[in-house]
């Protein structure tokens, strides 16, 4: 049995970090002192963090997490997930490649005056909303 702070050095796993796991039902301690509450882990369990770190690095939030190792899920709904994943981040890049474009065309507009302009236009998406028009002549007087 390792003390959670050996665990910690040994997993370069913040001990924060490993009770939260606990508290989350990620990773629970083999043992627990019941006069302290020291938590004590196993080397056994370090394929088990490992596994809880790798799908946390490719974006799984912890409840995700949970349901991979506590719940059995298929291959398939992992594929799922990952599929689903991988969306969320081409959005992202996609939305970051368009900030990075309107920081160019700011760099630019700045090095051609010189200055800041002196208004910021901004462009913003609103929902669609139901509008009426009148039209009509206007006689002359």
């Amino acid at each position: 049995m390792i003390k959670i702070g050996d665990f910690s050095k040994l997993s370069q796993v913040s001990i924060k970090a490993l009770r939260y796991y606990d508290e989350m039902e990620l990773l629970k301690p083999i043992s627990v002192d019941r006069f302290t509450s020291y938590r004590y882990y196993s080397v056994s369990q370090l394929p088990r963090l490992n596994r809880i770190l790798a799908l946390k690095d490719l974006g799984l939030s912890l409840e995700q997490i949970g349901q991979v190792l506590n719940q059995g899920i298929s291959p398939e709904q992992l594929r799922g997930m990952l599929r689903l994943k991988h969306a969320e981040l081409q959005q992202d890049i996609t939305e970051e490649q368009a900030r990075l474009a309107r920081v160019e065309a700011r760099l630019n507009h700045i090095a051609m005056e010189g200055v800041m302009p002196n208004y910021e236009v901004v462009l913003k998406q609103v929902e669609p909303q139901l509008v009426a028009e009148v039209r009509g002549t206007v006689a002359k007087i």
